[in-house]
């Protein structure tokens, strides 16, 4: 065998084998997706916001203001003034939440709920 045929035989054998490893990378995608879409469907199923679009309750220990009137009173003093964005950032620095959640807090009480 002469040099080129070395050479084609080795580039068809690499070829293989990254052919294979693309069948298998494509396997764990559509395992990946199949698992994403139980999950999306398990969530829907249970009143989640991943398709219903409906926001995620509040935390527990956001909704018991008990323990901090004063905050309560601070935050419903904000929204008064018409300082919404201060009133989620004094809320985030109180209770350490994400933006989403202090913003979803702050949204519920202008509703009054």
């Amino acid at each position: 065998m002469e040099n080129t045929d070395w050479i084609s035989l080795a580039a068809l054998i690499l070829t293989m084998l990254l052919m294979l490893r693309v069948i298998s990378l494509n396997k764990r995608v559509n395992e990946l997706q199949a698992q994403l879409e139980r999950i999306d469907s398990r969530s829907a199923m249970d009143g989640g916001f991943i398709k219903t679009g409906i926001a995620a309750p509040t935390p527990q220990f956001v909704q018991n203001m008990d323990l901090m009137p004063d905050l309560e009173n601070r935050l419903r003093l904000l929204l008064a003034e018409g300082k919404k964005i201060q009133a989620i950032k004094v809320l985030r620095e109180a209770r350490n939440l994400s933006l989403k959640d202090a913003k979803n807090y702050i949204d519920d009480m202008e509703r009054g709920k």
